[in-house]
């Protein structure tokens, strides 16, 4: 029987994951092919998950995700896998039409689809033009827009699935309940041009005759990450093996790492990459829980 889950991750500081290729002085991150959106690797999320474990416990880690490769060209099979995490609401600071800031996040009509499908909610048709928790007029990125409100199958449609962390339920899950727009994929195409987390880094670099009085030369480069406060979700889930499978102590171990505070992504020493992680559904598989039961009709010895 197929485990098939779903997980979250809300970013507590900018994720730079990068891409196959820098556009000049421009440090580019991870994009999917077909929509250009940025996303966060599922090998990258799989890394640091490994490292939290193995801290805790290496024949864990080893079982849970394979044993790494050895000198003789032998490594271990993985029980455990993780999907790539994809974009679901982008935070924006926009104007509403009392001329006053207002954060808002933002998703379009093809993350959501995409969502409900993996968390297997009720899906349902979004209209033609913006919609969201606050109607009004609101100008986003030089651009205004009429949003008109969400009806009940639209937010059945963008809840997110099991139950929030605590550290997230009191203050960010009653802001985004009041503060979601959802837009067609075409503006929201355009307006992830804007909403990208951006920063002029600069380095020197020693031995560059001519370059200063020194021979050196002072460098500058932008930096390109998905924002803080953005929400992603990711599938993931159990491959478990007839022959040495997960225990229920492995299981738990994983589950507080991937229920934690954990680092993806590159440029960790300047504090990048943070995020809160959590799942919908932590319980145990039922071959793992059966696993831990006595078996009741083994006769007992001298019996």
């Amino acid at each position: 029987m197929t485990d098939f889950r779903i997980g979250y991750l809300y970013s507590l500081a900018p994720i730079h994951c990068g891409g196959e290729g820098d556009l000049g002085n421009i440090l580019e991150i991870a994009r999917e092919v077909h929509t250009n959106f940025p996303y966060v690797p599922g090998s990258s999320l799989r890394g640091s998950l490994r490292d939290e474990v193995t801290q805790l416990n290496q024949n864990a880690a080893d079982n849970l995700f394979g044993r790494e490769l050895n000198g003789n060209g032998q490594m271990g099979v993985h029980q455990v896998w993780f999907g790539d995490a994809r974009l679901l609401w982008v935070p924006m600071r926009t104007m509403s039409s009392r001329n006053r800031d207002v954060f808002t996040w933002v998703s379009c009509h093809s993350l959501i689809r995409d969502h409900a499908l993996i968390a297997q909610l009720p899906g349902a048709k979004f209209p033609d033009h913006p919609v969201g928790t606050q109607p009004g007029t609101y100008t986003v990125a030089d651009a205004q827009l009429q949003i008109s409100s969400l009806d009940e199958e639209h937010k059945k449609a963008i809840a997110l699935a099991g139950n929030w962390p605590d550290a997230l339920k009191s203050s960010v899950k009653s802001t985004w309940e009041k503060s979601c727009i959802v837009l067609p994929d075409a503006d929201f195409q355009v307006l992830m041009e804007h909403c990208l987390w951006t920063q002029i880094r600069n380095k020197i670099q020693e031995g560059n005759s001519g370059a200063g009085s020194e021979g050196s030369a002072e460098v500058f480069w932008t930096d390109v990450c998905i924002p803080r406060d953005t929400m992603l979700y990711y599938s993931w889930g159990y491959s478990l093996l007839k022959n040495n499978p997960v225990t229920l102590e492995q299981h738990n171990l994983l589950k507080n790492a991937i229920e934690g505070l954990i680092q993806v992504g590159g440029q960790a020493n300047v504090g990048r990459g943070w995020v809160q992680s959590w799942v919908a559904d932590g319980v145990a598989p039922q071959a793992i829980q059966s696993s831990e039961q006595p078996d009741k009709n083994a006769t007992a010895v001298g019996s």
